[in-house]
């Protein structure tokens, strides 16, 4: 019986140490890739089963999991509706020629995401900054976090020409890249 206190504190230990190996292996979106966007005069990358797979190819997050960015991308917006539902929802991107994401930003500390600066460089010498478009209100918090939903546009267009592309939230040099093929 005087062993029951320390076999319960090492079941306990067990239980954490579970928890942050499975914790640790979810490792959400990856910070750089490869992927093949639409470009000016080309066509949708095909090869994709779904919506799902396609946006997933064109996510990446941040090392800590602050900022995850999904490159908008015909690849998988076709997969969202009609084409008129696509191309009202995603005006900047069909009618423009913006190169936009849709940002989910998860910061330690309280935030207004409208008021933050984001820069798009790319291997061209392209270096633009911007602000979100549009932000969802439902504020909720994600393993501690302030969860902030919003879209970004820059005046940028994704040409033949570009390798890579990269997008830093200004505020504290978090950043997500691209390797395009």
């Amino acid at each position: 019986m005087r062993h029951a206190p320390i076999l319960r504190i090492a079941s306990l230990l067990l239980l954490v140490s579970c928890l942050a190996a499975c914790n640790s292996n979810d490792s959400g979106p990856p910070t750089t890739g490869n992927v093949t966007p639409t470009v000016a005069g080309g066509s949708a990358p095909t090869g994709f089963a779904g919506y799902q797979e396609a946006k997933e190819a064109f996510t990446r997050g941040s090392e800590d999991g602050v900022l995850i960015a999904t490159l908008e991308d015909a690849a998988w917006l076709r997969f969202e509706g009609s084409p008129e539902e696509v191309q009202e929802n995603h005006k900047a991107y069909f009618e423009y020629g913006y190169t936009s994401f849709k940002i989910i930003l998860r910061a330690r500390e309280f935030t207004r995401p409208t008021t933050e600066t984001f820069i798009l460089e790319d291997s061209a010498g392209a270096r633009i900054s911007a602000r979100p478009v549009t932000f969802n209100g439902n504020l909720i918090t994600v393993d501690d976090r302030w969860q902030y939903e919003f879209d970004l546009a820059f005046r940028h267009t994704i040409t033949r020409d570009v390798q890579w592309i990269k997008l830093t939230r200004a505020i504290d040099g978090e950043y997500v890249e691209w390797t395009l093929k």
